[in-house]
C-alpha cells in the first residue's frame, strides 16, 4: 500500500476543525499524525487563530496528543503582522487589538505598538481573543475612521470549539465594518500569501494541505496552486463539498486525518456511473420537472461509505457543471467507514 502522504514533500496542517476541537482532539487524529510522522511526514501547522504565541501553539497542540517544535506554527498574526509593515513606513504606529500571539509578531518588527486611537495610528492590526469586547471593537473603528489602515489577521465567520461553532474574528470583523463602512486587508487564509510563507518555512515545493472549511483552507490552497485533503472534523459538511463552488473543490477527500496513512483510490468515470474502489455514484436527471437525484452502490439514504461519499462528491460536481446547478436533491450526508 502507498499512503496518501507519501506523494508529497511536507504537510500543511490547519488546526481548530482538523487536529483539535478547542480543547479536545480531532477524531483519530493524534495517531494517525504519529504514524505519517514515523513515516516521514514533514509537518508545518497553518492557522487563522491569531491570539497565541507559536510556542502557546505547540503546549495545546502537546495536550491533544501531537508533538512539535514551536518551529512548525505559522500563526495569521505572523502574516498579518508581514502585510502591515509592507504597507506602511518604519517606525509606523501601530493599534494591536488581540492576544499573545499578535503581539508577539508585532513586537519583532519595526512597528511602534499603540493603545489608543488617540494615539493615531497608522496601521490597526485586528485579531481575534477570547476577552474582545465592545471598548475594544470601538477603539479600532475611532482609529479607522482617522484614517488608519485596517489589517484582519483572518475573516473567518466562526471558530470551531468542544462545545459548538463561537463567534470568529471574521465575525467580530464585520461589526467594525459595519460601523466603519471600511473593508480591511487580511493576509490569513484563503490569502495565498500565507501559503507561500508556510511553504518556504517548510522548505517544500509539492505539500499537501489539509483543512476543514471549504472558503478558507481549500480556497486558499487551490489559489496557492497547492493540492488540498478536506476532512469532515470541522466546519464543512459531506453536503457542502458537493456545493462547493469550482474553487473551493479539494483534490482529495477524507473523514479524517486516518486517510493520510492509506492509499487513496483512483476516482474515475465508468459510462454513467463515477467509481471509487467498489463504490460507485451517479446522478439520475429529472423527468417532467423533476429533480435530479443522487443513486449509489450504498443506496439513496444518507449513509454513504467512505469510497461511495469520494465517488457522490465527483458525481455531484459534474452534474452541477453540467448545468443541473439547483436541481440535485441532496440531504445532509453521514459518512461512515464500513
Amino acid at each position: 500500500m502507498v499512503s496518501l502522504i507519501s506523494h508529497f514533500d511536507g504537510a500543511i496542517f490547519d488546526l481548530d476543525g482538523v487536529v483539535y476541537l478547542g480543547t479536545d482532539p480531532a477524531p483519530h487524529a493524534a495517531d494517525a499524525y504519529g504514524r505519517a510522522i514515523a513515516a516521514g511526514m514533514r509537518p508545518l501547522f497553518l492557522t487563522n487563530n491569531a491570539s497565541r504565541t507559536q510556542e502557546e501553539v505547540a503546549a495545546h497542540l502537546a495536550t491533544v496528543g501531537i508533538s512539535a517544535p514551536a518551529s512548525t506554527v505559522l500563526t495569521s498574526a505572523m502574516a498579518s503582522t508581514q502585510l502591515a509593515v509592507s504597507r506602511v513606513p518604519a517606525g509606523a504606529k501601530a493599534l494591536v487589538i488581540g492576544g499573545n500571539g499578535l503581539h508577539r509578531a508585532v513586537s519583532e518588527t519595526s512597528l511602534v505598538p499603540v493603545s489608543s486611537a488617540d494615539d493615531n495610528p497608522d496601521v490597526v492590526i485586528m485579531g481575534f481573543y477570547p476577552t474582545i469586547d465592545w471598548a475594544a471593537l470601538s477603539e479600532v473603528a475611532l482609529a479607522i475612521r482617522r484614517g488608519a489602515l485596517f489589517v484582519a489577521t483572518n475573516l473567518d465567520a466562526t471558530l470551531p470549539m468542544e462545545r459548538g461553532f463561537m463567534v470568529g474574528c471574521g465575525s467580530l470583523v464585520a461589526a467594525v465594518v459595519n460601523a466603519t463602512g471600511v473593508q480591511p486587508l487580511s493576509a490569513g487564509k484563503p490569502d495565498p500569501a500565507i501559503f507561500a510563507i508556510g511553504m518556504d518555512m517548510l522548505g517544500a515545493s509539492h505539500p499537501l494541505a489539509i483543512g476543514d472549511r471549504l472558503n478558507t483552507d481549500i480556497r486558499g490552497a487551490r489559489a496557492a496552486g497547492i493540492a488540498s485533503l478536506h476532512v469532515l472534523t470541522g466546519v464543512s459538511s459531506a453536503r457542502d463539498i458537493m456545493l462547493a463552488a469550482q474553487e473551493e473543490r479539494p483534490d482529495y477527500l477524507g473523514d479524517d486525518l486516518r486517510v493520510l496513512n492509506e492509499d487513496y483510490p483512483e476516482i474515475h468515470r465508468e459510462g454513467e456511473r463515477w467509481v471509487a474502489g467498489t463504490s460507485w455514484a451517479q446522478v439520475e436527471e429529472g423527468h417532467d420537472g423533476a429533480a435530479a437525484r443522487l443513486v449509489t452502490s450504498d443506496g439513496c439514504g444518507p449513509h454513504l461509505g467512505l469510497d461511495t461519499y469520494r465517488a457522490a462528491v465527483h458525481a455531484v460536481w459534474e452534474a452541477r457543471d453540467r448545468g443541473l446547478e439547483g436541481n440535485v436533491t441532496l440531504e445532509e450526508i453521514i459518512v461512515e467507514r464500513r
